[in-house]
């Protein structure tokens, strides 16, 4: 059945008006993956000819499904499915691990590289000694060209080396260094986003974003990493698997 077609029957099974609609309709052909993420949409007039809608009503649909996540528009190109990050919680891994699963390309732009005694508020948290030599790793993280967070990281020198120049990914750096995370403690927390954090994800302020605190300990429970990112949360969705 085609993607037209479907869609149509999704059109008819509700009642309402007719821009409401097809906003459901679009929404639940892209979460039941009827329309593969990356996907281009047809183009426009072509597309509201097919539905038998107007343009102005295909259009706004569009609009709201920019503004929920769901699709993105490419300024020249169209319209596509928006590209959502399946994080499982259940696994210790890291935003390279996670990109590479997917066979998308991770990209990481550098904003800060420092070695420096560890902070007091670091130190608090993870017992770590004052005076502790630690490196601090601000980074965007990006999956091709698309920011998908902002994130800052402080480990002990130990767990990376000296001559640690912040590229690649970081947990591959700490596992030649034998000092990658055994067990972690994660908070995630819903936050409106700053005009800082609201710069650096290309989002608007006080846009809705995921804000995670982690603090990651080694074989002997030592703590190995101290880190807080801030994820766009129309791009990024947090799985768990429970047994009772």
């Amino acid at each position: 059945m085609s993607l037209v077609t479907e869609l149509r029957q999704r059109l008819n099974r509700q009642r309402g008006p007719l821009g409401l609609r097809l906003i459901n309709a679009l929404t639940s052909a892209i979460e039941d993956d009827m329309i593969a993420a990356g996907e281009a949409l047809p183009p426009e007039r072509e597309f509201a000819e097919e539905l038998g809608v107007s343009r102005s009503t295909l259009r706004q649909c569009l609009e709201q499904l920019a503004e929920d996540g769901l699709i993105e528009t490419r300024r020249g190109a169209g319209h596509f499915v928006a590209r959502r990050i399946l994080k499982p919680v259940t696994r210790l891994t890291g935003f390279t691990d996670d990109m590479v699963s997917r066979g998308i390309q991770p990209v990481s732009k550098i904003l800060e590289k420092t070695i420096m005694p560890v902070p007091p508020d670091t130190a608090f948290r993870t017992a770590l000694p004052l005076g502790t030599p630690v490196f601090v790793l601000v980074r965007l993280r990006l999956a091709g060209d698309e920011i998908l967070a902002y994130e800052r990281s402080i480990v002990p020198v130990t767990s990376v080396g000296e001559d640690y120049d912040g590229t690649g990914s970081l947990y591959g750096r700490m596992d030649k260094h034998g000092g990658r995370p055994k067990r972690i403690l994660q908070s995630m927390r819903a936050v409106e986003a700053g005009p800082e954090i609201a710069e650096h994800l290309k989002v608007k302020p006080s846009t809705a974003v995921l804000m995670i605190r982690r603090i990651g300990y080694g074989a002997h429970g030592v703590a190995v990493e101290d880190a807080i990112s801030w994820y766009r949360g129309d791009r990024y969705d947090y799985v768990a698997e429970i047994n009772g």
